[in-house]
């Protein structure tokens, strides 16, 4: 498995956004991962693939959440809905904690616009990293890096050096440019 520029940057406890596809198995396929401030809440976002209005819960990412009794649940507009409100398929944000112990406790469900194709989305701390597996460990998902999977938000020595650009005064395929150098 080749490895992800960047990824020896990452920290236990450092705060993270995950885009990419959860698997069967619980697993989830980084497609990109950025680096964030620190944040309380952590986030799950994603394609609704199941609801339980008897145990008042919600499935996306190949988990089941349970939410609180009066769960604070909002529509695209942001005006206050119920769990029956909603449906599968429609794409939401579940804001919350996470602990090792109690897991992902949501305290608000947001419904997000649905853009035409589906990524689903973490937002929190790396509890855990396995250098030699590549992977890393956010609210209970353990994240799985490869060499397409964009590490962003940390300094690449590439972006530094840009000495390797010609001066925009000496670039002949622009016409529109004028060549002020002789």
């Amino acid at each position: 498995m080749g490895e992800a520029i960047g990824f020896n940057t990452l920290k236990v406890g450092q705060r993270v956004k995950v885009k990419g596809k959860p698997a069967k198995d619980g697993s989830f396929v980084a497609l990109e991962v950025s680096i964030k401030s620190a944040d309380e809440n952590a986030a799950c976002e994603g394609k609704i693939q199941g609801l339980d209005p008897q145990k008042n819960s919600i499935r996306l990412m190949e988990r089941e959440f349970i939410l609180p009794s009066g769960i604070e649940i909002a529509n695209v507009q942001r005006k206050a809905i119920t769990l029956g409100d909603l449906k599968v398929g429609d794409v939401v944000k579940l804001k919350g904690a996470y602990s090792a112990s109690q897991g992902f406790t949501p305290v608000k469900v947001k419904m997000q616009e649905f853009k035409g194709f589906s990524i689903e989305e973490l937002q929190g701390d790396i509890q855990q990293i396995d250098p030699a597996g590549k992977t890393l460990n956010v609210l209970g998902f353990t994240i799985i890096t490869n060499e397409k999977t964009e590490i962003e938000g940390f300094d690449r020595p590439e972006r530094r050096d840009r000495g390797d650009r010609p001066d925009r005064s000496e670039r002949p395929d622009r016409p529109d440019r004028p060549h002020t150098k002789q």
